[in-house]
């Protein structure tokens, strides 16, 4: 997502995770409880044993949905769309309560919650820079639920989206030190998948390593309209090493 055209949604590529044989065959176990043979023939799998394989996880539709709320917040709060952004706000509340009836643990629903409130402040306010910091901290705590389910897209990549934007408004609003924590976060998030973006776009990580290293230089001398440009190309990037995996 780049400043100055938003997020957009793009969940989907993040989400399609491989099902194994044994998820497969805990979903026909599931519904017709028949059951699976292995590769060779072997004896029939019981029900408990693939139903506790943690590979048969999927992220559930309520935590994809708040990952593209949360970026749309932001889309329509960089617009100064004040309405819109109340109407996903108001999404962002009504899919948080399902949460808890889909699995994920109450800690990450207080984080979630209490980011909620702190969005819900700045909105009120009209701040804003307050509403784009908080809004992004909402997509942190989604990015930290994702973790806990098979992904298509590694969660370094959304935390790389994170991290990018978390840099861009402190860059924007002159919070230099929490700037230069977003680019050291981007810079580890990036070493987990840059092996597998070499591989498949050498350009692409050329381009991403030496934005990263800009963006450090650009923190680094308190430069505005610099590290602003710098993190939204980076931005921009994210989104196509997501359409590598």
């Amino acid at each position: 997502m780049s400043g100055s055209q938003g997020a957009g949604v793009r969940s989907t590529r993040r989400v399609q995770a491989w099902m194994t044989p044994y998820a497969v065959c805990a979903v026909v176990l599931a519904v017709g409880g028949a059951g699976c043979k292995g590769n060779h023939g072997g004896p029939t799998a019981s029900a408990p044993t693939v139903a506790s394989t943690p590979t048969a996880r999927v992220l559930p539709s309520p935590v994809e949905q708040a990952e593209a709320l949360a970026e749309d917040v932001q889309t329509y709060l960089d617009q100064n769309a004040w309405p819109a952004a109340e109407a996903k706000f108001r999404q962002l509340r009504a899919v948080g309560e399902k949460l808890a009836s889909v699995g994920v643990a109450e800690t990450k629903r207080s984080a979630y919650v209490n980011a909620l409130d702190s969005l819900a402040a700045a909105i009120a306010r009209r701040s804003r820079a307050g509403a784009l910091t908080a809004g992004n901290r909402v997509s942190r705590v989604v990015a930290g639920i994702m973790a806990d389910y098979p992904t298509k897209v590694p969660v370094d990549v959304t935390l790389m989206d994170v991290a990018g934007r978390d840099a861009l408004y402190a860059a924007q609003q002159g919070r230099w030190s929490d700037a230069a924590k977003a680019t050291a976060e981007l810079g580890r998030s990036y070493t987990a998948v840059q092996v597998h973006v070499r591989g498949r776009d050498p350009a692409l990580d050329r381009r991403v390593t030496g934005e990263i290293a800009r963006l450090q230089r650009a923190v680094a001398s308190r430069a505005p309209d610099r590290a602003t440009s710098v993190a939204q190309a980076l931005l921009e990037d994210v989104d196509r090493i997501e359409q590598t995996f």
